[in-house]
């Protein structure tokens, strides 16, 4: 079986062309899983995986925390799965089903280094307008559909957020991913990895001017603390109009740890309808038998990970300067 190890913004996630009926058992399933999403694996390890099926008309997809459990949805995850259609069809526009909801994933331009770029549509979100029990009042908990609580902050604190997210699984029975989000105050020298001018945008979104600045940072439930979260972004970007009053389809910059995204939300008939764009790049592709053992060689993407990780460079450098330190989990 071909297995690929794609990233958004340095969120590893897998993807194999199996559906879950390939294993003999659920018990199997999960085993398989957290061996290859294992850090000490052959594999490298990687923060979850989908698998996925494009023989049908729309692609479907189940999507896997490294842990072994099941999510509705990961959106650094679709990214690179959709990128994947995207090269296997030869199309510019492709639906994927997960979760039981449906995603829209368009080919964007590479950066110039040749990052590849992906913008994904969302279904719409939910707010949850219950007041949260301690320790996560005046949080903003948003359903993507997975589960998020969103806390704004004047300073970004990693042993805060890291000891909050272990206590999300205490409090909320489906577990919750729990992010920090500090507006940074200028936006000279802002980008998205060099992935969107402000026409190419405009033609998928029908939005112009400049685009301010968040940092976010997510703790995952059943993954922890990773570089990127894809709907943890845009979990993050409605929560910060609710918040700060920013117009939802002002288009907003978010830098993770891992790398630079941004998004947006269209609001039609009062449902918020949440759009990301960012890099979807290929590690590597090898492959793998129903145990999750190595049966190949592995085939690394160098030059798509050496202009990655220039982008990388320079967004560390960033955040540094704003007085953001954080570390590759």
């Amino acid at each position: 079986m071909r297995l690929v190890k794609t990233h958004g913004s340095l969120n590893e996630i897998f993807a194999l062309d199996a559906a879950p009926g390939a294993w003999g058992s659920d018990a199997e399933l999960r085993e398989f899983v957290r061996r290859v999403c294992d850090r000490a694996s052959w594999t490298g390890g990687s923060d979850g995986i989908y698998l996925y099926d494009a023989s049908g008309a729309n692609a479907q997809a189940w999507f896997f925390n490294p842990d072994g459990s099941s999510a509705e949805f990961c959106g650094n995850g679709m990214r690179g799965l959709g990128r994947l259609i995207l090269d296997r069809r030869g199309t510019g526009t492709e639906v994927v089903g997960s979760g039981g909801r449906q995603y829209t994933v368009h080919r964007a331009p590479s950066t110039p280094e040749g990052v590849r770029q992906v913008l994904l549509e969302l279904p719409p979100l939910r707010f949850d307008e219950a007041p949260l029990p301690a320790p996560f009042a005046g949080f903003t908990a948003v359903a993507v559909p997975n589960p998020h609580v969103i806390a704004v902050v004047e300073e970004y604190s990693e042993p805060a957020l890291i000891e909050l997210g272990k206590r999300a699984d205490q409090v909320f029975p489906a577990g919750a991913n729990v992010s920090f989000l500090q507006p940074l105050g200028d936006t000279e020298g802002s980008d998205t990895e060099g992935s969107y001018t402000e026409d190419s945008y405009t033609e998928h979104t029908g939005t112009e001017g400049g685009a301010p600045e968040v940092f976010v940072r997510t703790f995952e439930r059943g993954a922890g603390l990773t570089p990127s979260c894809g709907s943890g972004v845009v979990a993050s970007r409605a929560a910060y109009s609710r918040v700060s009053g920013l117009d939802p389809a002002q288009r907003l910059v978010v830098r993770n740890a891992g790398g630079v995204a941004a998004a947006s939300v269209r609001v039609r008939d009062a449902a918020w309808y949440p759009v990301l764009e960012g890099n979807a790049t290929v590690v590597y592709r090898a492959e793998t038998d129903l145990a999750g053992h190595q049966a190949g060689p592995l085939e690394w993407a160098a030059a798509e990970n050496s202009a990655y990780a220039a982008l990388d460079e320079r967004n560390t450098g960033y955040l540094k300067s704003h007085g953001i330190e954080t570390a590759h989990p």
